[in-house]
C-alpha cells in the first residue's frame, strides 16, 4: 500500500547495546534446534521490535545479535536468571524532514486526512494547511496520494512515530506498493480517541507556527 521516494532517508541501520536476563525455564529450552543466540534474539525483539528507540521505530524482525558476553548470575536478586550483555543491529524507520511518501487514505475527518504507514508511522495531513485547496478537499478514504513529511515525534517506547505531512498531489498509478495493510484500518478505529487527541495537538501546534517545521525528534 506504500512505497517511500527515499528509503535511505526513511529507514537506517542502528546499534544497540542492551541487557538480557533469561530465566531458567528459558535455559532448559536451549537445544541444538533451539540455540541460546535464538532465545536472547526472540527476548531481544519482545523488548525492542515493533515500538519507538532513541533512534526511531525499530522494525520488526530485522534485528541480529553482533556479539554477547558470558552469562552471569546477578548477585542477591535471588531471581536464577542468567543475565548477557547483547551488541546487536537492526532496521529503524526515522524520517527526515521533507521526504516524500506514497500512502492510502484511511480516513477524512475536520481535522484532515490520517494515512498509517507501515503501521509504524500515523501521519495526518491536517485541513487547517491546505485552506482553499479544492483538490485537496476532493480527496476521500482509499486513494491513494503523495505526502511530503514536515515534522515528527515519538518518545521511547512509543508504538509509532506521529507526523505531519502536506499534501503533494494524487500518486500515479506507478506509485502504488506490493503491500496491503489489511489491519490498518482497524487498528486505527480501536485507537481512534487517542490518535485524536495526539492530532489535534500537532494541528494546533501547526497553526501556532503558521507552517509546519522540523523541530526534531522528541525522546526521554
Amino acid at each position: 500500500m506504500y512505497r517511500n521516494y527515499s528509503v535511505d532517508r526513511m529507514e537506517h541501520v542502528a546499534l544497540f547495546e542492551d541487557k538480557i536476563a533469561i530465566g531458567p525455564t528459558d535455559m532448559n529450552t536451549i537445544s541444538s534446534s533451539n540455540s541460546l543466540e535464538s532465545v536472547l534474539l526472540k527476548h531481544l525483539g519482545e523488548k525492542l521490535e515493533g515500538k519507538c528507540s532513541t533512534h526511531g521505530y525499530v522494525i520488526p524482525k530485522t534485528l541480529e545479535i553482533l556479539s554477547r558476553s558470558m552469562g552471569f548470575i546477578e548477585n542477591g536478586r535471588r531471581t536464577g536468571n542468567t543475565v548477557f550483555h547483547i551488541q546487536a543491529q537492526g532496521k529503524v524507520y526515522n524520517p527526515s524532514n521533507g521526504i516524500q511518501i506514497v500512502g492510502q487514505v484511511l480516513r477524512k475527518n475536520k481535522m484532515g486526512l490520517y494515512i498509517v504507514y507501515n503501521e509504524a508511522i500515523r501521519i495526518l495531513v491536517p485541513r487547517d494547511l491546505h485552506i482553499d485547496n479544492a483538490d485537496y478537499e476532493s480527496v476521500q478514504p482509499g486513494e491513494n496520494i503523495k505526502i511530503e513529511l514536515r515534522k515528527s515525534r515519538f518518545q521511547i517506547n512509543d508504538t509509532f512515530i506521529l507526523s505531519i505531512g502536506l499534501y503533494m498531489g494524487r500518486a500515479d498509478s506507478g506509485d502504488h506498493s506490493e503491500g496491503e495493510g489489511e489491519n490498518d484500518e482497524e487498528n486505527e478505529n480501536d485507537e481512534g480517541n487517542e490518535e485524536g487527541n495526539e492530532e489535534g495537538n500537532m494541528v494546533e501546534e501547526g497553526n501556532e507556527k503558521g507552517n509546519v517545521v522540523e523541530e526534531g525528534k522528541e525522546t526521554e
